[in-house]
This record gives C-alpha cells, sequence and structure tokens, in this order.
C-alpha cells in the first residue's frame, strides 16, 4: 500500500500512534481493501457450490425393535460399517457399470461413517442401560474416476446397495422355501413319497402363516398371493404326491427289499415299545376324576393311536414288498414320477419363495431410512429412490 500525501496533508504521521497510522493506511487504500475482500468471498462461494458437487451425506436411520439392542433383525450382531463391505461396494460399482473405473476399495475410501449419538451410559450408576446408536451420518466424496454420474446417484446406489443386501441376509426367507430334496439315491420308493410329504407340509404351514398375517396380499413379481400358493401346493400334494405314493405302494417297489423289510421290522419293534408305554400311562390316569391327569390320560391315548397307526402302515408296505412282483418298467415309471413331483415342488417352492421376498421387502421397506438435509432450515426428506 501507498500513502495518499495529498489526501491528508494536515496529518502529522510522526506524532501519531500505531492505531492512527493503521488507520491512516486503510483509509489511504479504502477501495483496494474492498475489492480484495469481494474477490475473497466470491471464491469462496465458489469452492463451497463447487464441493456440495462432490460430496454427499445421508442420514441412516434403524427403526426396527432389535436395533436398540445392536442387533439385526434375526438377532445378529449389526455392524453399520457392513455399508463399506466389499460385497456392498461390488452392487454399487456394478449397478453403476464402473467395474473397470474403480475398486471396492477405492469407492470405500470415500464413504465416512459417523454415529449420530455416540454410545454412552444413560443411568451413570448402572453400565447396564447402555445406549446404542440407531442413527448414523452416511457421507460420500465423489471419486475423480468417476465422470458420467453425479454424487446423488452415487449416494442413491451406495444406499440401495446396502439396503437390498440388509433385506437379503438379516430379513430374509425361511429355508423351508428354499426346496431341495436332496441326496435320495439308494432311498427307498416309499420313503422318497414321506419325504414328498413332508417336505410340502412344511411349505404348507409356513404359507398358512403369512395368509394369516395378511390374506388379500398379492405379489406384483410373480402375481400370486400366499392363498393361490396354498392351493398350488395342495394340488400337488392331493394329485402328483398321492399319485406317486399310491404306485409305489401298490407296485411294492423296493431298492433292497430285505434290508427294507428288516428295517421296517424293527421300526415296529421300537414303535410297539412306545405303544405299550403310552397304553400303560393312559391306564394309570383314567377314571381319577382329577381334570389335568385327565387330559394327560387323553394325550396318552391319542400318541398311542398315532403310534398304532404307524405299525399298521409299516405291516401294509412290508406286505406289499414281500409280494411284489414289479417288473423294469414299472421301477422306470416310478423314477418319472419322482422327477415330476420333484419339478412340481420345485416350482412352486420358487414362486413362494419369491413372493414372501417381496412381501417381507413390503412390510419391512422401513427398517432402514435414508434421509438427507436439504440446506433449508435443516428440513428432511426421505429418498424415495431408495426406499422404494
Amino acid at each position: 500500500f501507498k500513502r495518499s500525501d495529498e489526501k491528508f496533508t494536515n496529518v502529522n504521521l510522526e506524532d501519531a500512534n500505531i492505531f492512527k497510522r493503521i488507520l491512516f493506511i486503510v483509509l489511504s487504500n479504502i477501495k483496494t481493501i474492498v475489492v480484495l475482500m469481494c474477490v475473497f468471498v466470491f471464491i469462496s462461494l465458489i469452492v463451497t457450490y463447487t464441493g456440495s458437487f462432490n460430496k454427499k451425506s445421508v442420514v441412516l436411520s434403524l427403526n426396527y425393535e432389535e436395533a436398540s439392542k445392536g442387533q439385526n433383525p434375526n438377532l445378529t450382531r449389526y455392524n453399520v460399517y457392513e455399508l463399506k463391505s466389499d460385497r456392498v461396494m461390488e452392487r454399487v460399482i456394478s449397478n453403476a457399470g464402473l467395474q473397470d473405473v474403480l475398486t471396492p476399495t477405492e469407492l470405500s475410501e470415500h464413504i465416512d461413517i459417523a454415529e449420530n449419538s455416540s454410545g454412552k451410559t444413560i443411568d451413570p450408576n448402572d453400565s447396564s442401560t447402555y445406549y446404542i446408536s440407531t442413527s448414523y451420518t452416511v457421507s460420500y466424496r465423489m471419486n475423480r474416476e468417476i465422470k458420467n454420474i453425479s454424487v446423488d446417484d452415487m449416494m442413491t446406489l451406495i444406499c440401495k446397495s446396502y439396503n437390498d443386501m440388509f433385506h437379503e441376509e438379516y430379513v430374509g426367507t425361511k429355508s423351508v422355501l428354499k426346496y431341495d430334496l436332496g441326496d435320495i439315491e439308494g432311498k427307498e420308493y416309499i420313503e422318497i413319497a414321506k419325504l414328498f410329504t413332508n417336505k410340502s407340509d412344511q411349505m404348507l404351514r409356513y404359507i398358512q402363516q403369512r395368509i394369516e398375517e395378511n390374506a388379500t396380499y398379492r405379489s406384483d413379481i410373480t402375481g400370486q398371493s400366499f392363498q393361490t400358493i396354498k392351493k398350488m401346493i395342495q394340488n400337488v400334494q392331493n394329485y402328483s404326491i398321492k399319485k406317486y405314493s399310491a404306485f409305489v405302494l401298490e407296485s411294492g417297489l423296493s431298492r433292497n427289499k430285505d434290508h427294507y423289510i428288516r428295517t421296517l421290522n424293527y421300526k415296529n419293534d421300537m414303535l410297539n415299545i412306545n405303544y405299550q408305554k403310552f397304553m400303560i400311562d393312559y391306564m394309570s390316569r383314567t377314571n381319577t376324576g382329577t381334570d389335568y391327569l385327565t387330559k394327560e390320560a387323553d394325550y396318552s391315548l391319542s400318541q398311542g393311536n398315532a403310534v398304532d397307526r404307524d405299525i399298521i402302515d409299516n405291516n401294509d408296505i412290508i406286505a406289499k414288498v414281500n409280494a411284489s412282483t414289479a417288473d423294469e418298467e414299472s421301477y422306470k415309471k416310478a423314477d418319472e414320477l419322482i422327477k415330476t413331483v420333484d419339478e412340481e415342488l420345485k416350482q412352486v417352492a420358487n414362486t413362494a419363495d419369491t413372493t414372501d421376498k417381496e412381501y417381507i421387502k413390503h412390510t419391512t421397506k422401513d427398517y432402514l431410512t435414508f434421509t438427507e438435509y436439504t440446506g433449508s432450515g435443516n428440513k428432511m426428506f426421505i429418498l424415495e429412490t431408495v426406499i422404494g
């Protein structure tokens, strides 16, 4: 800065104190200072404005009961940093088409996660009342390698990929709908019929529970309701499984006749022992006049009758296998029927599983919510593209 002697000719600079000297210099160069300040403010605004395009922050909230205990919905331990895991990053990269642009590690390094309420003891005198955060701020800084995708779209993909992984791994369907007949090599034909019945009964019980929860729900993907799926399972049971069971029983088919008969006789010996126990227990509790003993007696009688029916069924199988004159064509037909029933159950199970997954996603869509500050009065809104 240069002094302006013309403007302040009457000022004695030698006698002025330091403050007056500074004031003199400022006033002498006021126009230059104002211009510099304007330039500084302008540059700051540009940097801030540009930075807002390169960074995005959202608030992740956990909205299910187990979250307050630090758990996932399936009661396993919750770990928010799974959001930065390779399996989530790989989904983001794949969905964005960036496989040749950056790696999961490079992407995760640009994501920061912070608890909005750090763990702290609510009651200083009770260490068991530990507060567990259910809200986190997730921030993403744009990778320089990404050219054609906005930071908003990248954050949406990150949230959606994590949301999908979370539901698949921790809010997934029951294994009963993931049908698999398993290894049936060497398994007796009649026992395979029982296996078909047991697996279809398991699916039926699960679907019935869903019907009781929501009888009107219909999947947009499969077009099926739980009611129609129930009918599908019952159709397989009442036609295909019954047809197979009746054929192999009446034909007396067996892979190893002598071994199978010995096995059934041994089972009957064990069942007879159980039958005797139930009948003895029943007789000892009847006519006592005590309500709870009478109920226990009724239970023993019903169990004994069930065991007796199993013995009768086994004796019927033994008789049919003993008298069997089945030829090679009968065994071929049985193998074909096994394939038919297996395929039908696979198709029904797949439809049921897909429908159930969509139902779970529908009923638990708010388990995770992602919100962001709009920058105006800290107003928040839900990222519908993620939740929907």
